[in-house]
């Protein structure tokens, strides 16, 4: 398994450009790694890293290994995933990505349907850049708005989700009961991050309206209930955002048509899909299609 561990090495400096910082994190000596390193180029015969003031990084050739490295990685951990599922059926760890706009309510539900499916396996989650996160074969599946796909890309499941627009009581009272997209533009409006796909559908309605978003705030949907904890304001989400018990509290709907989201369930086509990745995509398409 001597490859393995270089392979590992190769990785961890890529990640922090850095060989005395993976050094530290593989708990080897600087001098140490940087000989291994050395010792491998000298085999392959091509130079991985450049050395560089601020550390190393990638080489053209190093460019081309590290596809060659993290596909082995990949393949050489799904199949000792593999080995534990064969094991009793019921073992494993799934990664699993969600954009940061639906990183709340219903795909936490899901994820809590696998728990009590298959109660040996391991779910590794994570919000942000799920699509990244993907290609780079670091997660087995990944749960996304209005996803860019192409042949590397594998779209398991989806739903349109209308988006919602909520506000606090004090809010809702005070514009009465004629609510329409230019009142919540008005006060502060907690809007999902840039670069998700909620958030490209909210700014294109509000440019159909020739509106401007005003003053707004960004979060994480798991970050909405405090977000809205304070003061009069209001917000939109997609509608899996409130399902389940931790959705905020107290916020009242508003009749406003902003439009809707594809919520998919996608993965790598390099990634196998193992028995906790189906068992969570069935839990998927269970929540989405009651929710619509």
């Amino acid at each position: 398994m001597k490859h393995l561990k270089i392979y590992h090495a190769i990785k961890m400096i890529r990640r922090h450009g850095s060989i005395r910082k993976a050094a530290e994190l593989l708990a080897v000596s600087p001098s140490a790694l940087n000989r291994s390193i050395q010792g491998f180029e000298d085999a392959i015969g091509a130079r991985i890293f450049d050395r560089v003031p601020s550390g190393v990084r990638l080489t053209s050739a190093g460019e081309l290994l590290v596809d060659v490295v993290e596909r082995h990685l990949v393949e050489f951990e799904d199949l000792q995933r593999q080995f534990g599922l064969l094991r009793d059926g019921q073992m494993g760890r799934l990664r699993i990505g969600f954009s940061a706009d639906i990183a709340a309510g219903l795909p936490l539900l899901a994820i809590q349907d696998l728990e009590d499916d298959m109660p040996g396996v391991s779910a590794d989650v994570v919000s942000g850049d799920a699509m990244q996160l993907l290609l780079r074969r670091e997660l087995d599946l990944a749960i996304v708005t209005n996803p860019e796909t192409d042949r590397s890309v594998e779209v398991l499941a989806s739903q349109t989700v209308p988006l919602l627009a909520c506000a606090t009581p004090e809010w809702a009272d005070a514009a009465g009961e004629r609510v329409g997209l230019w009142d919540l533009v008005r006060q502060r409006l907690v809007l999902p991050p840039e670069q998700t796909g909620a958030r490209t559908v909210i700014s294109h309605a509000l440019r159909r309206h020739a509106l401007e978003e005003g003053a707004t705030t960004s979060v994480a949907a798991s970050q909405l209930a405090p977000a809205m904890a304070r003061g009069m304001r209001s917000c939109i989400f997609p509608a899996t955002v409130f399902a389940g018990p931790d959705a905020p509290a107290g916020l009242k709907p508003l009749p406003v048509d902003v439009g809707s989201v594809q919520i998919s369930v996608v993965r790598h086509t390099g990634i196998p899909l193992t028995r906790p990745g189906q068992c969570l995509l069935r839990q998927m398409e269970r929540r989405l299609h009651g929710l619509a």
